[in-house]
């Protein structure tokens, strides 16, 4: 009896100490933002790169590698799988969850263009945070600068209009402010055709653009058709955040873009979606994907019954080859959650649509990663390089090949954290 006594106080005293050891710091990777992942095929935003492994220390990419570095850090082995950096989507209007519904389909950050600055007060802190986040970073204008009774005015949000060149200075101050991380400007040229909200004038336009120059700031322009787009650019906008259609773009203005380092964000999709509305039914059934409710809900809206001429979709088309390949500045942007649009989901449909219009893979990749990021100076997001946050996709390896393997990414990483 006193044998069996001894032998269970043993038990209990070993099983004490073994309740009482530290968790091994491998053992639950997912809320650890530090580890090294390999061997990968890395994509960087701009190149495919020849080194095999990536460091993350506390959520930010502090080394890249060909061997396995000999670290006390988790190991995350990998197949030779593609890592990129995480999606941007340069043309968003968020409130609500929508920066949670971009993250869950890669993207993790968006620029928006149009929106209530408290809300893009309340995340900006985030930005340069890598503390473990279930949403994409956010950078925005903040309220656009637009005439009175002029698009923008419409949404119920009390946004501040510009009614004389004099004022320019002002209003791009005030807005700078409030937090905006640079100046959105709605413009319709004088002359234009079609049906359009009340605009500022060219005069306004240029003191808005010269204004937020002053203040070293980008300034961007929501135009909507050929003549638009070439006052803004003429105007010394830095880019244009929407393509048009109502003509393929002249010699002129692919010209004056390139020479003026002007960018674009064609919204492609967005346009398909008024122009023949095929492309989110295409390809929901090539991937077989099944979008939350609310995104489905969205996909499903529509601009209304307005039938537009057919050569509008090919003028779309052409317009965003011909400055793709003169060497302007393309950055994938949504617009969503416009109708037909869906937060995270119509990025993608946007990649499809960079494709269709001629872009290789790369410069496809490169549109929604590294060049949004270096056309609004964003610090630390959308490149795999040492100081970067680790915001990352794992996708097949057919992604070097194949645009539908971004449709399906293996793994998503938000500073460093996997969802």
């Amino acid at each position: 009896m006193k044998k069996i006594l001894l032998l269970l106080a043993a038990v209990v005293a070993v099983l004490a100490i073994v309740l009482n050891l530290p968790t091994p710091k491998t053992a639950d990777v997912a809320n650890d933002n530090s580890f090294v992942i390999g061997p990968v095929k890395i994509f960087d935003g701009e190149k495919w790169r020849a080194e095999k492994f990536v460091v993350v220390h506390e959520g930010w990419i502090t080394e890249l590698s060909m061997q396995r570095p000999d670290l006390d850090l988790p190991y995350r082995e990998t197949q030779g799988q593609v890592l990129m950096p995480g999606l941007i989507d340069a043309h968003v209007h968020v409130w609500g969850d929508a920066l949670k519904q971009s993250l869950n389909f890669g993207v993790t950050t968006v620029i928006d263009m149009f929106g209530d600055p408290s809300f893009l007060q309340q995340h900006k802190a985030a930005r340069a945070e890598t503390r473990q986040a279930k949403h994409a970073d956010i950078f925005g204008a903040g309220y656009l600068v637009t005439a009175p009774n002029g698009h923008g005015t419409q949404y119920g949000i009390p946004v501040p209009t510009l009614s004389e060149p004099s004022a320019a200075p002002k209003a791009v101050a005030k807005r700078l402010d409030s937090g905006s991380d640079f100046i959105k400007i709605v413009y319709t040229h004088a002359g234009a055709a079609y049906q359009h909200a009340p605009s500022i004038s060219y005069t306004e336009l240029e003191a808005t653009i010269k204004a937020a120059h002053q203040a070293q700031h980008l300034a961007v322009v929501h135009v909507a058709d050929h003549a638009s787009a070439m006052d803004a650019v003429k105007a010394g906008a830095d880019g244009l955040v929407h393509g048009f259609f109502d003509r393929p773009a002249n010699d002129e203005l692919v010209q004056l873009m390139r020479s003026n380092g002007t960018f674009i964000i064609p919204t492609m999709a967005l346009y398909e979606g008024m122009l023949r509305g095929e492309l989110n039914e295409t390809l929901l059934t090539a991937e077989n994907l099944k979008l939350p409710a609310s995104a489905q809900t969205s996909l499903n809206q529509s601009f209304g019954n307005t039938a537009f001429p057919a050569h509008f979709y090919e003028n779309l088309l052409l317009t965003t080859e011909r400055l793709y390949q003169a060497g302007v500045p393309i950055l994938a942007g949504s617009d969503a959650p416009n109708p037909g649009t869906a937060h995270g989901w119509s990025l993608l449909a946007e990649l499809e649509m960079l494709q269709r219009v001629g872009l290789p893979l790369e410069s496809v990749m490169h549109a929604a990663t590294a060049a949004p990021a270096k056309a609004f100076a964003l610090p630390h997001q959308g490149r795999i390089a040492v100081g970067m946050k680790a915001d990352l996709l794992l996708v097949d390896t057919s992604a070097t090949t194949n645009l539908p393997a971004l449709f399906h990414p293996l793994a998503i990483w938000k500073n460093g954290f996997a969802l």
